[in-house]
């Protein structure tokens, strides 16, 4: 069996219809509605629809003034081509929306459309405790990596 492969992508998602585009296309109701197969799409902090999870992480960062530069991180775990237990990628869905982004609004998909299931999460760039931007070093990136494989697996 191959090996989990995690992507932060470098998009920054600005605007608030690049926000609920995001959200749409995670949840296989953007673009890719007909060609996408979609296992399950949840919402933590959030609502599991996903304009709705959209306009209230834009609450969150307008609550804190922080509706500049990037305003949501888009990040994707990728299962090798052998990996098709829907158990254990529902339960590693979870377990990484909750133990990694504590305290961060988080909506998820998982698209089984292609040879190699996936997750796509989108995370609120604000804390909504503390309204705090999320940055990671790249150690600390490194080190989250690690653990989403470890929970991944």
């Amino acid at each position: 069996m191959g090996s989990v492969v995690v992507k932060l992508l470098d998009e920054h998602y600005q605007m608030e219809s690049d926000m609920e585009g995001l959200l749409k296309y995670i949840a296989a109701e953007g673009n890719n509605r007909r060609g996408e197969i979609l296992l399950k799409s949840r919402g933590k902090g959030v609502s599991s629809k996903p304009v709705k999870a959209a306009r209230q992480m834009q609450a969150v960062q307008r609550a804190y003034g922080k509706e500049g530069k990037r305003r949501m991180y888009h990040l994707v775990v990728s299962y090798p081509k052998d990996m098709k237990k829907k158990a254990v990628i529902l339960r590693a869905a979870e377990e990484i929306a909750d133990m990694l982004f504590e305290n961060y609004q988080v909506f998820y998909g998982i698209h089984t459309s292609t040879e190699n299931w996936h997750i796509h999460y989108a995370v609120n760039a604000v804390n909504y405790n503390t309204g705090k931007k999320w940055h990671q070093s790249k150690k600390e990136l490194g080190e989250m990596k690690e653990k989403i494989c470890r929970l991944a697996g």
